[in-house]
């Protein structure tokens, strides 16, 4: 005689299962080039990653600093306003080794898409 409530359990395990949205990894910066994320005892190439752009080298951002009062002085006069109105902001930090991620699978855990750096606190 089968076991049917072994059976029930494990059509609920199933169903329930797909329906759960994957969970955030924790993976492990292994190389820089070519990019290798460990996440467990899975290994990561470029070719299944996707990166959170401002995680990249030479992420640039345009900005805006509105106008505003200031107080300094410079060789011929003083400072009373500083703003930008146009600029780039480069950031030249970028994935380092052994840097910590969180990494989040896709539904077919066919690519994983690093969200951002994580420290310890």
């Amino acid at each position: 005689m089968e076991d049917c409530y072994g059976k029930l359990i494990n059509i609920i395990k199933k169903h329930g299962s797909a329906y759960n949205p994957p969970s955030i990894d924790l993976g492990v910066v292994l190389n820089l080039d070519p990019l290798i994320i460990k996440i467990g005892d899975l290994q990561l190439t470029k070719d299944n990653l996707l990166v959170a752009d401002y995680l990249l080298k030479n992420y640039k951002r345009k900005i805006t600093i509105p106008s505003t009062s200031a107080t300094g002085s410079t060789t011929t006069g003083s400072i009373t306003t500083i703003g930008i109105s146009d600029a780039d902001l480069n950031f030249t930090d970028s994935l380092k080794k052994e840097d910590i991620l969180a990494c989040l699978a896709t539904e077919d855990r066919q690519t994983y898409i690093i969200l951002c750096r994580v420290v310890k606190a």
